[in-house]
Protein backbone atom coordinates (compact mmCIF):
# COMPACT_ATOMS: atom_id res chain seq x y z
CA UNK A 1 0.00 0.00 0.00
CA UNK A 2 1.00 3.39 -1.21
CA UNK A 3 2.69 5.61 2.24
CA UNK A 4 1.37 9.50 2.12
CA UNK A 5 4.40 11.27 1.96
CA UNK A 6 5.10 14.36 4.53
CA UNK A 7 7.41 17.18 4.89
CA UNK A 8 8.95 17.06 8.25
CA UNK A 9 12.63 19.47 8.10
CA UNK A 10 13.63 21.73 5.89
CA UNK A 11 16.85 24.01 5.97
CA UNK A 12 18.48 26.28 3.43
CA UNK A 13 21.14 29.02 2.65
CA UNK A 14 20.27 31.38 -0.46
CA UNK A 15 21.08 34.79 -0.90
CA UNK A 16 18.06 36.12 1.21
CA UNK A 17 18.32 33.83 4.14
CA UNK A 18 21.39 31.33 5.99
CA UNK A 19 18.78 29.67 7.22
CA UNK A 20 15.09 28.77 7.16
CA UNK A 21 14.26 31.35 9.61
CA UNK A 22 15.58 34.23 7.38
CA UNK A 23 14.44 33.26 4.45
CA UNK A 24 10.82 33.06 5.63
CA UNK A 25 11.25 36.86 7.07
CA UNK A 26 12.90 38.15 3.42
CA UNK A 27 10.62 36.02 1.63
CA UNK A 28 7.45 37.83 2.77
CA UNK A 29 9.33 41.01 2.36
CA UNK A 30 9.98 40.84 -1.02
CA UNK A 31 13.99 41.28 -0.01
CA UNK A 32 16.16 41.24 -3.49
CA UNK A 33 19.49 39.43 -2.48
CA UNK A 34 20.84 40.74 -5.94
CA UNK A 35 24.17 42.04 -5.29
CA UNK A 36 27.56 43.50 -6.63
CA UNK A 37 29.84 40.11 -7.77
CA UNK A 38 32.85 40.27 -5.52
CA UNK A 39 36.59 40.55 -7.88
CA UNK A 40 37.82 38.01 -5.53
CA UNK A 41 34.90 35.75 -6.41
CA UNK A 42 35.49 36.15 -10.97
CA UNK A 43 36.04 38.94 -12.53
CA UNK A 44 32.80 40.60 -14.56
CA UNK A 45 34.60 43.76 -15.52
CA UNK A 46 34.73 43.03 -18.66
CA UNK A 47 32.19 44.89 -21.10
CA UNK A 48 31.51 41.44 -22.61
CA UNK A 49 29.22 40.83 -19.70
CA UNK A 50 25.54 41.96 -19.74
CA UNK A 51 25.67 42.37 -15.95
CA UNK A 52 27.92 42.48 -13.08
CA UNK A 53 25.36 41.16 -10.56
CA UNK A 54 24.23 38.17 -9.00
CA UNK A 55 21.74 37.09 -5.94
CA UNK A 56 25.30 35.68 -3.62
CA UNK A 57 25.22 34.32 -0.80
CA UNK A 58 27.02 36.47 2.33
CA UNK A 59 30.82 37.00 1.02
CA UNK A 60 31.79 36.34 4.34
CA UNK A 61 30.21 32.76 4.13
CA UNK A 62 31.22 32.01 0.61
CA UNK A 63 35.03 32.48 1.80
CA UNK A 64 34.32 30.03 4.64
CA UNK A 65 32.56 27.77 2.57
CA UNK A 66 35.41 27.85 -0.43
CA UNK A 67 38.04 27.60 1.92
CA UNK A 68 37.02 24.20 3.85
CA UNK A 69 35.41 22.89 0.43
CA UNK A 70 36.84 24.07 -2.91
CA UNK A 71 33.86 22.18 -4.33
CA UNK A 72 31.71 24.51 -2.36
CA UNK A 73 28.95 21.91 -3.04
CA UNK A 74 29.40 19.48 0.19
CA UNK A 75 30.15 22.05 2.71
CA UNK A 76 27.04 24.13 1.38
CA UNK A 77 24.85 21.27 1.50
CA UNK A 78 25.97 20.05 4.76
CA UNK A 79 24.95 23.13 6.39
CA UNK A 80 21.45 23.29 5.15
CA UNK A 81 21.11 19.34 5.76
CA UNK A 82 22.24 20.00 9.34
CA UNK A 83 19.42 22.13 9.69
CA UNK A 84 16.84 20.12 7.77
CA UNK A 85 17.37 17.01 10.15
CA UNK A 86 17.19 19.54 12.93
CA UNK A 87 14.03 21.17 11.87
CA UNK A 88 12.49 17.47 12.16
CA UNK A 89 13.92 16.58 15.10
CA UNK A 90 15.29 13.72 13.62
CA UNK A 91 17.95 11.91 15.48
CA UNK A 92 19.90 9.92 12.99
CA UNK A 93 21.83 8.08 15.66
CA UNK A 94 18.92 6.18 16.26
CA UNK A 95 18.01 5.15 12.76
CA UNK A 96 19.01 2.49 10.68
CA UNK A 97 21.63 3.61 8.27
CA UNK A 98 20.51 1.72 5.56
CA UNK A 99 16.83 2.68 5.87
CA UNK A 100 18.11 6.60 5.23
CA UNK A 101 18.56 8.04 2.06
CA UNK A 102 19.81 11.08 0.23
CA UNK A 103 19.01 12.62 -2.89
CA UNK A 104 21.15 15.40 -4.62
CA UNK A 105 19.95 17.91 -7.94
CA UNK A 106 22.22 20.00 -9.20
CA UNK A 107 23.44 21.64 -12.49
CA UNK A 108 26.52 23.61 -12.04
CA UNK A 109 27.89 20.06 -9.97
CA UNK A 110 31.88 20.08 -9.72
CA UNK A 111 32.64 22.75 -12.27
CA UNK A 112 33.95 25.11 -9.70
CA UNK A 113 37.13 22.87 -8.70
CA UNK A 114 37.59 22.30 -12.41
CA UNK A 115 37.85 25.95 -13.31
CA UNK A 116 40.23 26.29 -10.79
CA UNK A 117 42.09 23.78 -12.36
CA UNK A 118 41.96 25.78 -15.55
CA UNK A 119 42.91 28.82 -13.81
CA UNK A 120 46.28 27.67 -12.59
CA UNK A 121 46.82 26.10 -16.02
CA UNK A 122 45.89 29.62 -17.74
CA UNK A 123 48.88 31.03 -15.22
CA UNK A 124 51.25 28.69 -15.92
CA UNK A 125 51.20 27.42 -12.19
CA UNK A 126 51.25 23.36 -11.65
CA UNK A 127 47.80 22.25 -11.41
CA UNK A 128 46.78 20.50 -8.39
CA UNK A 129 45.60 17.35 -9.61
CA UNK A 130 43.06 16.52 -6.67
CA UNK A 131 41.06 19.14 -8.38
CA UNK A 132 39.58 17.13 -10.65
CA UNK A 133 38.87 14.36 -8.19
CA UNK A 134 35.44 16.77 -7.02
CA UNK A 135 33.51 15.23 -9.89
CA UNK A 136 29.43 15.63 -8.88
CA UNK A 137 29.02 11.88 -7.87
CA UNK A 138 32.08 12.17 -5.08
CA UNK A 139 30.31 15.07 -3.95
CA UNK A 140 27.14 13.26 -2.96
CA UNK A 141 29.09 10.43 -1.30
CA UNK A 142 31.42 12.91 0.71
CA UNK A 143 28.06 14.34 2.05
CA UNK A 144 26.52 10.87 2.60
CA UNK A 145 29.63 9.76 4.50
CA UNK A 146 29.41 12.68 6.67
CA UNK A 147 26.06 12.15 7.97
CA UNK A 148 26.70 7.68 7.62
CA UNK A 149 23.85 7.33 5.34
CA UNK A 150 23.38 3.74 3.89
CA UNK A 151 20.70 3.75 1.69
CA UNK A 152 20.14 5.01 -1.48
CA UNK A 153 21.81 7.30 -2.88
CA UNK A 154 20.72 9.54 -5.84
CA UNK A 155 22.87 12.33 -7.90
CA UNK A 156 20.36 14.04 -10.33
CA UNK A 157 21.62 16.55 -12.92
CA UNK A 158 18.45 17.68 -15.45
CA UNK A 159 19.43 21.29 -15.92
CA UNK A 160 16.98 23.56 -14.35
CA UNK A 161 14.80 20.62 -13.14
CA UNK A 162 16.83 18.98 -11.13
CA UNK A 163 15.81 20.51 -7.70
CA UNK A 164 12.51 19.35 -8.13
CA UNK A 165 13.12 15.76 -10.35
CA UNK A 166 15.54 14.97 -6.36
CA UNK A 167 12.45 15.70 -4.29
CA UNK A 168 9.91 13.52 -7.18
CA UNK A 169 12.66 10.75 -6.64
CA UNK A 170 11.99 10.95 -2.61
CA UNK A 171 8.28 10.90 -3.00
CA UNK A 172 9.09 7.59 -4.56
CA UNK A 173 10.59 5.74 -2.98
CA UNK A 174 9.03 7.06 0.27
CA UNK A 175 5.79 6.63 -1.03
CA UNK A 176 6.38 2.56 -2.11
CA UNK A 177 8.14 2.29 1.72
CA UNK A 178 11.84 1.56 0.20
CA UNK A 179 13.14 3.76 3.04
CA UNK A 180 11.96 5.00 6.27
CA UNK A 181 13.58 8.76 5.48
CA UNK A 182 14.49 10.98 2.53
CA UNK A 183 16.90 13.98 2.28
CA UNK A 184 16.11 15.32 -0.56
CA UNK A 185 17.02 18.83 -2.43
CA UNK A 186 19.48 20.50 -4.69
CA UNK A 187 22.30 22.63 -4.62
CA UNK A 188 24.26 24.79 -7.21
CA UNK A 189 26.67 27.94 -6.50
CA UNK A 190 27.12 29.76 -9.68
CA UNK A 191 30.60 30.00 -11.07
CA UNK A 192 32.49 31.98 -13.68
CA UNK A 193 30.99 29.34 -16.15
CA UNK A 194 27.58 29.35 -15.78
CA UNK A 195 27.73 33.08 -15.59
CA UNK A 196 29.59 33.45 -19.05
CA UNK A 197 27.39 30.74 -20.37
CA UNK A 198 24.18 32.14 -19.61
CA UNK A 199 25.88 36.00 -20.92
CA UNK A 200 26.74 34.21 -23.95
CA UNK A 201 23.22 32.88 -24.63
CA UNK A 202 21.72 36.30 -23.63
CA UNK A 203 19.81 34.99 -20.75
CA UNK A 204 21.26 37.66 -18.10
CA UNK A 205 19.26 40.55 -17.03
CA UNK A 206 21.19 43.91 -17.51
CA UNK A 207 19.45 45.34 -14.24
CA UNK A 208 17.38 43.26 -11.86
CA UNK A 209 15.34 39.93 -12.79
CA UNK A 210 11.59 40.78 -13.75
CA UNK A 211 9.34 37.59 -14.01
CA UNK A 212 6.46 38.33 -15.99
CA UNK A 213 6.99 41.89 -16.53
CA UNK A 214 6.72 43.01 -20.22
CA UNK A 215 10.33 45.08 -19.69
CA UNK A 216 12.05 41.35 -18.70
CA UNK A 217 15.04 41.00 -20.37
CA UNK A 218 16.49 37.97 -18.86
CA UNK A 219 17.36 36.03 -15.47
CA UNK A 220 20.02 36.75 -12.45
CA UNK A 221 21.87 33.46 -11.35
CA UNK A 222 21.65 32.96 -7.58
CA UNK A 223 23.28 30.45 -5.40
CA UNK A 224 21.62 27.99 -3.19
CA UNK A 225 21.41 25.11 -1.43
CA UNK A 226 17.93 24.20 -0.17
CA UNK A 227 17.08 20.02 1.54
CA UNK A 228 13.86 18.75 2.88
CA UNK A 229 13.21 15.84 5.05
CA UNK A 230 10.54 13.65 3.55
CA UNK A 231 9.21 10.66 5.39
CA UNK A 232 5.81 8.53 5.63
CA UNK A 233 2.30 9.99 7.49
CA UNK A 234 2.85 6.89 9.95
CA UNK A 235 6.51 7.72 10.16
CA UNK A 236 6.18 10.63 11.29
CA UNK A 237 2.99 10.37 13.22
CA UNK A 238 5.12 7.66 15.51
CA UNK A 239 7.99 9.90 16.30
CA UNK A 240 5.49 13.11 16.88
CA UNK A 241 7.55 14.90 13.79
CA UNK A 242 6.72 18.33 12.83
CA UNK A 243 5.00 18.16 9.51
CA UNK A 244 5.05 21.57 7.16
CA UNK A 245 3.04 19.95 4.12
CA UNK A 246 2.18 16.64 2.42
CA UNK A 247 3.56 16.10 -0.75
CA UNK A 248 0.92 14.81 -3.41
CA UNK A 249 2.03 14.26 -6.57
CA UNK A 250 5.12 14.89 -9.46
CA UNK A 251 5.91 14.82 -12.74
CA UNK A 252 8.68 14.34 -14.84
CA UNK A 253 8.35 15.22 -18.81
CA UNK A 254 10.80 15.86 -21.19
CA UNK A 255 9.47 17.15 -24.29
CA UNK A 256 12.34 17.12 -26.74
CA UNK A 257 11.30 20.53 -28.07
CA UNK A 258 14.96 21.89 -28.21
CA UNK A 259 18.18 22.38 -26.53
CA UNK A 260 17.56 25.49 -24.65
CA UNK A 261 14.12 26.96 -25.85
CA UNK A 262 10.67 25.34 -24.19
CA UNK A 263 8.21 24.81 -26.70
CA UNK A 264 6.21 28.28 -27.10
CA UNK A 265 2.70 26.91 -26.66
CA UNK A 266 3.65 25.28 -23.50
CA UNK A 267 1.94 22.20 -24.21
CA UNK A 268 4.48 20.01 -22.23
CA UNK A 269 4.66 22.10 -19.10
CA UNK A 270 0.94 21.86 -18.92
CA UNK A 271 1.05 18.63 -19.20
CA UNK A 272 3.64 18.72 -16.22
CA UNK A 273 1.00 20.38 -14.08
CA UNK A 274 -1.89 18.19 -14.90
CA UNK A 275 0.43 15.00 -14.13
CA UNK A 276 1.58 16.18 -10.97
CA UNK A 277 -2.44 17.01 -9.77
CA UNK A 278 -3.71 13.42 -10.96
CA UNK A 279 -1.33 12.00 -9.06
CA UNK A 280 -2.39 13.98 -5.99
CA UNK A 281 -5.67 13.08 -7.07
CA UNK A 282 -6.66 16.72 -7.24
CA UNK A 283 -8.18 19.12 -9.84
CA UNK A 284 -7.28 22.47 -10.72
CA UNK A 285 -10.15 23.50 -8.86
CA UNK A 286 -8.03 22.80 -5.80
CA UNK A 287 -4.92 24.77 -6.69
CA UNK A 288 -4.55 27.34 -4.84
CA UNK A 289 -1.30 28.52 -5.84
CA UNK A 290 1.59 28.70 -8.51
CA UNK A 291 5.18 29.36 -7.48
CA UNK A 292 6.07 29.41 -11.51
CA UNK A 293 9.54 28.33 -12.70
CA UNK A 294 9.87 32.50 -13.64
CA UNK A 295 13.04 33.35 -15.07
CA UNK A 296 11.96 36.28 -16.72
CA UNK A 297 13.40 35.25 -20.47
CA UNK A 298 11.07 36.32 -22.60
CA UNK A 299 10.24 32.66 -24.00
CA UNK A 300 9.56 31.23 -21.03
CA UNK A 301 7.81 33.54 -18.86
CA UNK A 302 5.20 33.42 -22.41
CA UNK A 303 5.40 29.95 -22.95
CA UNK A 304 4.43 29.28 -18.93
CA UNK A 305 1.54 31.76 -18.71
CA UNK A 306 0.08 30.52 -21.68
CA UNK A 307 0.37 26.52 -20.37
CA UNK A 308 -1.13 28.02 -16.75
CA UNK A 309 -3.72 29.87 -18.58
CA UNK A 310 -4.46 26.50 -20.94
CA UNK A 311 -4.66 24.44 -17.00
CA UNK A 312 -6.44 26.79 -14.98
CA UNK A 313 -9.43 28.11 -17.27
CA UNK A 314 -11.55 29.92 -15.68
CA UNK A 315 -10.50 29.16 -12.49
CA UNK A 316 -8.68 31.59 -10.05
CA UNK A 317 -5.23 30.94 -8.89
CA UNK A 318 -2.42 33.05 -7.55
CA UNK A 319 1.13 32.77 -8.74
CA UNK A 320 4.52 34.42 -8.10
CA UNK A 321 8.26 33.83 -9.05
CA UNK A 322 10.55 33.41 -6.57
CA UNK A 323 13.31 34.29 -8.70
CA UNK A 324 12.64 37.46 -8.62
CA UNK A 325 14.26 37.60 -5.15
CA UNK A 326 16.75 34.81 -4.66
CA UNK A 327 17.75 34.55 -8.42
CA UNK A 328 17.97 31.37 -10.49
CA UNK A 329 20.06 28.71 -8.65
CA UNK A 330 20.01 26.25 -11.54
CA UNK A 331 19.92 22.85 -10.15
CA UNK A 332 18.87 24.19 -6.56
CA UNK A 333 15.88 26.23 -8.20
CA UNK A 334 13.86 23.43 -7.88
CA UNK A 335 14.19 22.72 -4.55
CA UNK A 336 14.35 26.27 -2.94
CA UNK A 337 11.40 26.74 -4.75
CA UNK A 338 10.01 24.01 -2.71
CA UNK A 339 10.81 24.59 0.50
CA UNK A 340 9.76 28.48 -0.21
CA UNK A 341 6.13 26.72 -1.38
CA UNK A 342 5.81 24.21 1.72
CA UNK A 343 6.99 27.14 4.20
CA UNK A 344 4.07 29.08 2.63
CA UNK A 345 1.70 26.20 2.92
CA UNK A 346 2.72 25.92 6.57
CA UNK A 347 2.65 29.56 7.73
CA UNK A 348 -0.58 30.87 5.74
CA UNK A 349 1.34 33.27 2.84
CA UNK A 350 2.07 33.66 -0.51
CA UNK A 351 5.86 35.04 -1.58
CA UNK A 352 5.58 37.88 -3.86
CA UNK A 353 7.33 39.15 -7.58
CA UNK A 354 9.33 41.60 -7.52
CA UNK A 355 10.35 44.28 -9.69
CA UNK A 356 7.47 43.95 -11.74
CA UNK A 357 5.33 47.14 -13.19
CA UNK A 358 4.21 46.13 -16.28
CA UNK A 359 2.54 42.73 -16.02
CA UNK A 360 2.06 40.64 -18.94
CA UNK A 361 -0.64 38.70 -17.34
CA UNK A 362 -4.39 39.60 -18.68
CA UNK A 363 -6.73 37.14 -17.42
CA UNK A 364 -8.04 38.19 -14.39
CA UNK A 365 -8.72 34.89 -13.24
CA UNK A 366 -4.94 34.80 -12.85
CA UNK A 367 -3.25 37.07 -9.80
CA UNK A 368 0.39 38.16 -9.77
CA UNK A 369 1.42 38.55 -6.53
CA UNK A 370 3.74 41.76 -6.69
CA UNK A 371 6.31 43.51 -4.47
CA UNK A 372 4.89 42.06 -0.75
CA UNK A 373 4.23 38.52 0.03
CA UNK A 374 0.06 38.33 1.33
CA UNK A 375 -1.80 36.12 4.15
CA UNK A 376 -3.41 33.67 2.34
CA UNK A 377 -4.23 29.63 3.63
CA UNK A 378 -2.77 27.78 0.70
CA UNK A 379 -4.70 24.15 0.42
CA UNK A 380 -2.95 22.97 -2.82
CA UNK A 381 0.32 24.69 -4.46
CA UNK A 382 2.34 23.69 -7.78
CA UNK A 383 6.22 24.31 -7.91
CA UNK A 384 7.28 24.51 -11.32
CA UNK A 385 10.87 23.69 -13.14
CA UNK A 386 11.28 23.76 -16.71
CA UNK A 387 15.08 23.46 -17.72
CA UNK A 388 16.93 23.08 -21.09
CA UNK A 389 16.62 20.56 -22.98
CA UNK A 390 13.04 20.33 -22.36
CA UNK A 391 13.42 18.73 -18.51
CA UNK A 392 10.04 19.00 -17.14
CA UNK A 393 8.97 19.25 -14.20
CA UNK A 394 6.45 19.93 -11.40
CA UNK A 395 5.45 18.98 -7.77
CA UNK A 396 1.50 19.32 -5.87
CA UNK A 397 2.48 20.08 -2.42
CA UNK A 398 -0.70 20.24 -0.13
CA UNK A 399 -1.31 21.45 3.71
CA UNK A 400 -0.99 18.41 5.61
CA UNK A 401 -4.86 17.78 7.68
Amino acid sequence: MASRVVVTGMGVICSIGNNLQEFEINLRDGKSGLKEIQADRFDVSDPYFRSHQGCAIDQELYRHIFDKDVSMLGEISIKAIEEAIATADLDLTKTDPRKIGLCLGTSVGGSYPFMEWIKDKIAGREPNIDLLTYSTPNITSMIARQFGIRGPLSTISTACASGTNSIGRAFDLIRNNRVDYMIAGGVDVFTYLTFSGFNSLFALSKGACRPFDKTRDGLNLGDASAYAILESYESAKRRNAPIYAEVGGYSIVNEAYHATAPHPEGIFARQAMQNALSMAEATVHDVDYINAHGTATPANDKMEMKAIEALMGEDEVYVSSTKSMIGHSLGAAGSVEFVATALGIYKGFIPPSINVSENIITRANIKLVKEKGIDYPISLALSNSFGFSGNMASVAIKRFN
